[in-house]
């Protein structure tokens, strides 16, 4: 059963229109008047009042495009859309929910809700997981760590197979796009904004911490910020190489560099390691695919751009004008000194790497428990103070066992393969684009996952995993001419 809306008579579309426009006027200037007194709950009519506006005027089913796309953006931006003095209650988790109850709406009406050609797989996957997760919980040192981890991981997977559905189509694909695009620009200039004044958003882990040099923008600390910026590279390092419009090959270039400088800003080597990873597989897939060799030379291109960026910047004497730190922990000899002399953070991931590994074996291959990693951590002899195990792979091992790492492995290689095969197959330049960007990020994520200290939440990661399976989707709804639709 298809998802579209039936057609109403041009009438009584116009009709509708022009009294939804009304409507919300009416609302706004409510809104604003309330808002001049008492401005919170002022913003908070307008959302209600324009929001229902727009349930009166729309379908359930595009509501729930624009629902899915909103809470893209929302987990992305994360917790400074928080309630003031509520920082859990944060816009993504309510839109998440209203989405929720919306199926169920659609569910109840008797409304099928069909699982599109090529996500079967992902959404048998995903609904065991989290069914493996909450078997867990029997035996988890901390029941409410593990229904809390089970939870996130039934949202954000949700997230991650609701864009496939929503951006089902190329049109609607461009409008996902264009929103992470804006939302990126945003989270750029909160970060140049941090580094230039000192001043940061609440919510980062460094805003009290005299003399830090790194941008966080919306997330928190500077990891998981060189995490999604590192996610965001492909997206935006294949455009200059696959695209003919002159206008994208520009914003890709100048995308990349921005990202890649903000990336050494950080720090963060994972994410280094993770640069490198995306520009060696862009050159090999450029080099080895024969309908893709003519675009060879401006992929050596951007590497080379990239090259003359990152090379001169971790001696500190490059364009990108790093500050003593930031080469410090750029500086790998310095990670392999700490490992050897046990002290430093090298040091305390060596440990947590070994810890982790003896857990997992301790448990006989079923896990601690979904979420419960760290409270093992904490009873382990020897606890340095560090719990967050810094490695999503290892962090899935030892939560949910080896039968929750084989199927997250699972849904992984079902994503890298695809999109792999898409980008080498396809005739259409948009699937090529979508699919090598997405298995570009796939591979550099499996060095950077050691950024973040837990990615069970980490919005980035399971968006990027929602376009890759996006791509797998429009793929098989290829026409003859194997052309999305």
């Amino acid at each position: 059963m298809s998802l579209g809306s039936a057609t109403r008579p041009s009438g009584a579309s116009a009709g509708l229109g022009l009294r939804a426009g009304i409507l919300v006027l009416l609302a706004a200037a409510a809104a604003g008047a309330l808002a001049v007194f008492a401005p919170i709950p002022g913003v908070v009519l307008a959302v209600v009042l324009v929001g229902a506006v727009l349930v009166g005027n729309t379908t359930l089913p595009s509501l729930g495009r624009v629902a899915v796309l909103v809470a893209m953006v929302a987990a992305i931006i994360g917790p400074n859309l928080a309630v003031p003095g509520a920082q859990e209650a944060f816009a993504f988790r309510f839109v998440a929910g209203l989405i929720i109850i919306g199926i169920g709406v659609w569910l109840v009406m008797g409304r099928g809700l069909p699982v599109p050609d090529g996500l079967g797989w992902p959404v048998a996957i995903a609904a065991a997981w989290v069914g493996w997760a909450l078997v867990t919980t029997l035996w988890a040192i901390s029941s409410a760590d593990a229904l809390r981890w089970t939870i996130f991981l039934f949202m954000m997977s949700g997230l991650m197979l609701a864009i496939p559905v929503a951006a089902s189509t190329r049109r609607r694909l461009t409008w996902f796009l264009a929103a992470l695009g804006i939302t990126f620009v945003l989270s750029v200039l909160v970060a140049f904004a941090e580094i230039a004044t000192g001043v940061r958003l609440p919510t980062s882990a460094l805003a009290e911490r005299v003399g830090a040099f790194a941008a966080t923008s919306f997330f928190g600390n500077q990891n998981n910020f060189a995490t999604y910026l590192a996610l965001t590279l492909p997206y935006l390092v294949v455009l200059p190489v696959i695209s003919r419009d002159i206008r994208l090959r520009v914003l890709g270039v100048a995308g990349s560099v921005v990202a890649i400088g903000l990336i050494l800003f950080s720090g963060s080597k994972a994410n280094l390691i993770a640069v490198g990873i995306i520009l060696v597989g862009l050159l090999v897939v450029m080099a080895t695919e024969p309908a893709m060799r003519r675009a060879f030379i401006a992929a050596v291109t951007v590497v080379a751009i990239a090259l003359a960026l990152i090379i001169p910047s971790l001696f500190g004497a490059g364009i990108v004008p790093l500050p003593e730190q930031a080469v410090a922990k750029l500086d790998f000899g310095t990670l392999q000194a700490q490992v050897q002399s046990g002290s430093g953070s090298g040091a305390v991931r060596s440990s947590l790497l070994g810890t982790g590994v003896d857990l997992a074996v301790q448990s006989g291959g079923a896990g601690v428990g979904a979420g419960n990693a760290e409270a093992a951590v904490r009873e382990q002899q020897g606890y340095e103070g560090v719990a967050n195990l810094h490695n999503w792979t290892l962090e899935v091992l030892v939560d949910t066992g080896v039968i929750g790492l084989l199927l997250y492995a699972a849904l992984y290689v079902i994503m890298l393969v695809g999109n792999l095969r898409i980008a080498r197959r396809t005739h259409d330049p948009w699937l090529r684009y979508m699919g090598l960007a997405g298995s570009l990020a796939l591979l550099g994520f499996l060095v950077g996952s050691l950024g973040p200290s837990t990615a069970i939440h980490f919005a980035p990661m399971w968006i990027t995993f929602g376009l890759c399976l996006t791509t797998i989707v429009l793929a098989r709804r290829a026409g003859p001419d194997g052309m999305a639709p």
